[in-house]
């Protein structure tokens, strides 16, 4: 059996269930169900695949009990996903009573782009809070607006709060765990993400600061996200994160493509500020991706921010394919063996994994491949030397 011919079926799903198509070309066998629903799994679309199940004839639907498997995997996500939400909700109201400005990056936040038939089949992952400008009180005076009295930078004010609350979490460059929900890992940034070239990341960083300085929010289901037109520019950014690390999975690539039609979106405003933190050859490689697999047509798209390049495209593609979510089920690396399940505890064994990983990616994107062992020794020193005491 073709697995080319598995992953052409799988795609048609994914455009059925984003409106882009009513049907399949053709009707999968049993065993081609058994295999679509496993993709569907490695890639955390379950729930989305299983709407386009709902709108297919009934000619070319899936055995009757693969179907009832499936509907009773989808009530159970729109009830995680209600509970998440509300946790997403409960975590924001807790930052904010603890004087912190705060927004949730991704995740719970991306639904606010998918149509109501798809919000609650989404597979919610944890919640990633962004906080930042925390009020502290001058003297005896009252508090004033956080952009008036931070005593300290958000890195080291953030970091510190969390550690008071959560000793001895480990901490990264960009954010720590949080563990203040029993069954949903929360991640706090004080860095929405980052990059390992020094120069695109210095660029980097200053638009963060400018975004928390003058930016503007969006209000929705109880907490804040960012506007549409950051999102464009970080969640790309955050897609090329990943790809030098475990690897990305359909579910990250489906939220971008969600964003990106988006109505409230003015296309081509953001390409100029991707081209300034040297992610232009990854765009064109994501607006292949996101073709391919979610669009029926071969021709560029109104919301593409600029030419798919196919190259690259099927480059990124194959990567996709073979390592699943977040480079889970790629049996090249074994990441979850050389990790111990903690990013902790990732030493020379992982480091040498993810070299050699990176080392695919040479010819495409060689500023970020070069850069990342040095920016790992650069880590361990900001981390020994506690050097976010000074940010």
């Amino acid at each position: 059996m073709n697995l080319s011919d598995i992953y052409n079926i799988f795609f048609e799903l994914l455009q059925i269930a984003v409106g882009n198509s009513t049907s399949l070309s053709r009707a999968p066998s049993a065993d081609e169900w058994e295999q679509i629903y496993e993709l569907s799994k490695q890639h955390t679309l379950t729930g989305i695949v299983f709407a386009a199940v709902e709108c297919l004839p009934q000619e070319q639907l899936p055995p009757p009990r693969r179907i009832r498997q499936w509907a009773v995997k989808a009530d159970r996500l729109r009830e995680n996903n209600l509970k998440i939400s509300k946790q997403t909700a409960d975590v924001a109201y807790y930052f904010r009573q603890k004087g912190f400005n705060c927004m949730i990056l991704k995740g719970q936040g991306n639904m606010y782009y998918y149509p109501d038939r798809l919000k609650g089949l989404r597979t919610p992952g944890d919640i990633d809070v962004w906080a930042f400008g925390r009020e502290e009180p001058k003297g005896n005076c009252e508090k004033c607006h956080a952009d008036d009295n931070i005593h300290k930078g958000d890195v080291h004010a953030v970091i510190e709060f969390c550690q008071s609350i959560r000793k001895g979490e480990y901490i990264y460059y960009h954010n720590l765990d949080f563990p203040i929900l029993k069954d949903t890992a929360v991640e706090v940034h004080y860095r929405p993400s980052w990059l390992y070239c020094p120069w695109h990341n210095s660029k980097v960083q200053r638009w963060f600061k400018e975004y928390k300085r003058n930016g503007t929010f969006i209000p929705y289901d109880g907490y804040t996200i960012p506007t549409t037109e950051f999102n464009v520019v970080f969640q790309l950014l955050h897609l090329y994160k990943h790809i030098f690390e475990e690897g990305i999975g359909l579910r990250q690539l489906l939220d971008y493509y969600m964003l990106l039609i988006s109505e409230e979106r003015i296309p081509d405003s953001e390409y100029a500020l991707i081209k300034s933190f040297g992610l232009q050859n990854f765009a064109g490689a994501v607006m292949y991706v996101l073709q391919r697999v979610f669009c029926n047509s071969n021709e560029q798209q109104d919301w593409m921010l600029c030419p798919p390049n196919g190259h690259r495209g099927d480059e990124l593609l194959a990567e996709i394919m073979q390592s699943g979510n977040f480079g889970q089920h790629d049996s090249r690396y074994n990441w979850a063996e050389v990790t111990n399940g903690s990013m902790h505890y990732r030493g020379l064994p992982y480091a040498m994994a993810r070299l050699r990983h990176n080392m695919h990616f040479l010819w495409s994107y060689p500023s970020e491949v070069l850069f990342e062992p040095l920016f790992r020794l650069y880590n361990k020193l900001w981390l020994k030397l506690r050097l976010w005491r000074f940010e």
